[in-house]
């Protein structure tokens, strides 16, 4: 059965990848559009916003759009004028390095005008250059890299700098360095007063490295490799700076003793994953101070941000852990002990909620699927409900304990044929610790039909016997044993002293019995074993002090035959000297009011000589 609702599961989940997958399957095809299918029918474009019409509508308008937007730091529309489509995964940074460089390509070195670049174009000629054939401005050995400067129409009749002119900047840039530095400072000397951009921070560190610097060892350039350890050695001294003023408010913070112990460990053991997040957050910001080629980029980046997210789920770990036990030692110092039942199980809870959290950001970084794997449990979702049916049902049950509050961690409880003490719960299942010492693992879900019968709730724990003495004990004796046992009771300093039983119960086979019924004003099983022990053995004392024998089975042998012992009543009626022997033991018939009523419960008798004995001691 569960093979079957496991392939009825992933055909589920590979219907809805090729579900969620056929759109773009149907772009791929030429002519073939999700919509239309087969149809020649052509798709009109979204209308153009006519604003955007008036700084891109020509090649023209373009060029100056896209001059005028960088030297007033208008970055974003700078960019609009400028084909991502090949390059769509290069962070904003680089896109504004690109930005700066083709700016001084075209404005610093080559003097583009914008009024020599064609306003009008024939409708079929969809790419025109930026330079024509009679700019006289560009020198004959750099008109081929200047050609390489076009425009392109796209869908919407918007002009922008081509996906050929963006794929050449960086070489054409890093080709013509010397040339621009050296035009900069022919403007600066001069006192051009044109508003130039200014430069991101990676580009002004790469105009301020001398030129020997630059030229690349092993794949990326020579600065590049000492910025890449400099940042490295940053991390490592953020992290021990971090884990510095961790230990400095920790020696501030938590004093030494033993209620803050588990506080302290808490926190101390944080120490690491904050310092290896404040490391990671560190070498990611970092990396974008300085250029490096994008495909070394990313994979560094990839690298770094996997470390981060591993690093920061394990700190908000730490986190939930350091805020679980100040709640737990919270709720200690208030007595409440339901938040000992409640807190692992939201520990538990937040802890998995980190670490969806966690692989969201890894599959967002990534670029994995996610959308449609998620979409696919939406099939898949009737078979893996029934699948998981046992665990649903545990967690309803852990639900179920915590809103009713049978019992809490501590409590002694009798269920299913378990008995113990609750030591932890989770959203599973709950653990008690038998008197044995083993483990037992209850599932929650038989918590919720369950009878719990919980003697950790009593309030009074109840202590009954039977204490049997022998047949030849006389009256007096029995009295005065009974009313030694509730003096007893009295004085004893865990008894409840408003409500005992000490009484002449049952004529046993070989005993008489006296029930001894009382309860101990006590919270933990030990201290109860304890006091029982010592009412038990206080009741020995008092059978030997008052000459009282305890009885056990016996059986009486006849060897000779006994004299008949004669009855005091032989000149009556057996029924009437029976009757008259009743009454001189009870005495004189008792009028209505004269009735004895409820039990009353006095306390101890005081005896001068020995109360003032022990108040000497």
């Amino acid at each position: 059965m569960a093979s079957n609702l496991f392939r009825f599961a992933l055909c589920g989940i590979l219907l809805s990848q090729l579900a969620l997958a056929a759109p773009s399957y149907a772009q791929a095809i030429p002519g073939v559009t999700p919509e239309a299918g087969n149809s020649e029918k052509p798709v009109e474009p979204p209308p153009v916003d006519p604003k955007l019409l008036l700084k891109q509508g020509n090649p023209q308008v373009a060029v100056r759009t896209f001059l005028e937007s960088m030297q007033n730091g208008d970055y974003d529309t700078a960019l609009a004028c400028m084909d991502f489509s090949e390059r769509s995964g290069i962070p904003q940074q680089s896109k504004l390095d690109l930005a700066y460089e083709l700016y001084q390509l075209l404005s610093t070195l080559w003097g583009i005008d914008p009024s020599l670049v064609p306003e009008q174009t024939v409708p079929e000629k969809l790419e025109i250059a930026v330079f024509g054939d009679g700019d006289g401005r560009i020198p004959v050995d750099q008109q081929e890299d200047a050609a390489k400067m076009t425009l392109t129409k796209g869908p919407q009749g918007l002009w922008s700098f081509s996906t050929k002119t963006v794929a050449a900047i960086a070489d054409l840039a890093k080709k013509y360095t010397p040339d621009i530095e050296a035009e900069e400072k022919r403007e600066a000397v001069n006192g051009n007063g044109a508003p130039k951009p200014k430069p991101t921070f990676a580009l002004w560190l790469e105009s301020q490295v001398p030129p020997f610097y630059r030229e690349e060892h092993f794949v990326i350039p020579t600065y590049q490799w000492i910025c890449l350890l400099a940042l490295i050695v940053a991390g490592y001294l953020v992290d021990v700076v971090v884990q510095w003023i961790l230990r400095f408010i920790r020696r501030v913070r938590f004093a030494k003793t033993a209620e803050d112990e588990d506080l302290r460990e808490a926190f101390e053991k944080a120490w690491t994953p904050i310092g290896l997040t404040a490391m990671a957050l560190t070498w990611y910001f970092g990396l974008w101070l300085f250029r490096l080629p994008d495909l070394f980029r990313a994979i560094i980046i990839y690298g770094v941000q996997l470390f981060g997210i591993v690093a920061g789920t394990w700190f908000i770990f730490r986190i939930i852990d350091l805020v679980i036990v100040h709640l737990i030692h919270a709720a200690a110092r208030r007595g409440k002990k339901y938040d000992d039942l409640l807190l692992p199980a939201v520990s538990k809870t937040l802890k998995t909620f980190t670490v969806c959290i966690g692989i969201l950001i890894f599959a967002e970084s990534f670029s994995l699927p996610i959308v449609g794997l998620l979409g696919s449990l939406g099939i898949g979702g009737i078979a893996i409900a029934l699948a998981a049916k046992e665990t649903l049902s545990n967690v309803f049950g852990s639900l179920t304990v915590m809103v009713d509050r049978p019992f809490e961690i501590g409590d002694w409880i009798i269920t299913e044929g378990v008995e113990g003490k609750v030591e932890t719960m989770g959203m599973r299942s709950t653990k008690i610790r038998t008197f044995d010492n083993s483990l037992v693992t209850l599932p929650n879900s038989l918590l919720i039909t369950a009878k719990v019968d919980n003697m950790g709730r009593r309030t009074f724990r109840r202590v009954k016997t039977m204490v049997s003495v022998q047949y030849d004990t006389t009256p007096e004796q029995i009295d005065a044993f009974c009313e030694g046992i509730r003096e007893l009771i009295r004085r004893q300093p865990y008894t409840r002293k408003d409500y005992y039983q000490v009484y002449l119960n049952q004529f046993a086979a070989s005993s008489l019995d006296i029930l001894v019924n009382l309860y101990l004003d006590c919270n933990d099983w030990t201290v109860e074993l304890r006091e029982r022990h010592r009412l038990f053995v206080d009741i020995v004392r008092l059978a030997k002090r008052l000459g009282v024998q305890f009885a056990f089975p016996t059986q009486t042998i006849h060897l000779y035959q006994e004299e008949p012992q004669t009855f005091a009543g032989a000149d009556e009626l057996p029924e009437e000297a029976g009757r008259r022997a009743a009454a001189e033991i009870a005495g004189p018939l008792p009028m209505p009011n004269e009735r004895r009523g409820l039990v009353d419960f006095p306390g101890p008798h005081r005896y001068e000589d020995i109360d003032s004995r022990r108040r000497k001691k």
